[in-house]
């Protein structure tokens, strides 16, 4: 079992790259994956999508990477010696000719009068897509880690509510064979209350006896519960992580074998039970909804 939400972060430097990459996820029916990212990276998005889609399967995502390449802020800019000889010539001859000192000529230079210039290059992609993806990967392991072990908290909590709730089904269980019987004789007791005052025919009782038995028979809803009690415990405890949809399925029909045996059967005991289990039931489906 696995959790959509998780977190995972990893920092890498050497002389050649600076990186930073950040990623969490919330709940989402689907895979919704935001990706913020230097523009110079663009050119890799489909790629890291692909990636991504690889490590996980629902969830809205943000993905965040602040990458520099430490080389190109020595090829990223260039300056103009001679221009700027011929300004600093300038700046001294106005300081001969007005008996005054600047602060700072330098200043002025970077400042003022265009001397560093932006150069256009071509950045290598190749060697920046084997980068960047080698380090995604990383990413990518420690945050389905990070998924796996809050799946692993919500298992525990997954099997201790089954538990109760297969204990609320015995209980039904148990009551299911008193339902006609209770129905026979609150039925004949209030008929001996009229018996003076009508005629009764046996026949009678005993067709509304069967006709109630056949009604409030509940023994294939239980079936089903026991059926899918043992759907929902394989899938819980197999080797695949990606059930989430498949499980909140399981769980509405036992919700909707709950509510027909509520319906069926006209016994206190046994509407109480189904009332207790369709309880544990939305609090499953609350939790299901943090499953990839």
């Amino acid at each position: 079992m696995r959790s959509m939400t998780g977190y995972s972060k990893i920092v890498y430097e050497d002389e050649n790259f600076s990186l930073k990459m950040e990623i969490k996820s919330i709940n989402n029916k689907s895979l919704n994956l935001k990706i913020k990212q230097p523009y110079l990276l663009n050119f890799l998005e489909n790629n890291i999508r692909t990636e991504v889609a690889q490590f996980v399967t629902r969830g809205s995502v943000d993905l965040k990477i602040d990458f520099t390449d430490k080389r190109d802020l020595n090829r990223m800019y260039t300056y103009d010696k001679g221009l700027a000889h011929a300004y600093v010539n300038i700046l001294d001859e106005m300081e001969n000719d007005f008996s005054l000192k600047f602060s700072n000529k330098m200043d002025i230079l970077v400042k003022n009068l265009n001397i560093i210039q932006k150069n256009d290059f071509e950045i290598d992609e190749k060697e920046y897509s084997n980068f960047i993806l080698v380090q995604l990967r990383i990413l990518l392991e420690g945050f389905v880690k990070n998924k796996d072990e809050e799946g692993s908290r919500l298992l525990s909590y997954f099997t201790d509510k089954i538990l109760i709730l297969e204990k609320k089904i015995k209980e039904i269980k148990k009551y299911k064979e008193k339902v006609v019987e209770n129905y026979k004789n609150t039925l004949i007791e209030r008929l001996n209350k009229i018996k003076g005052e009508i005629e009764i025919n046996e026949n009678d009782i005993l067709k509304e006896i069967l006709l109630y038995t056949d009604k409030s028979d509940i023994s294939e809803e239980v079936s089903r519960l026991d059926s899918h009690i043992i759907q929902l415990k394989k899938n819980l405890l197999g080797n695949n992580s990606v059930i989430g949809k498949k499980i909140d399925f399981i769980l509405q029909e036992i919700f909707r074998e709950l509510n027909t045996t509520g319906v069926k059967c006209n016994m206190y005991e046994i509407s109480e039970l189904v009332v207790e289990s369709k309880n544990e039931i939305e609090k499953l489906r609350e939790q299901i909804m943090n499953i990839e």
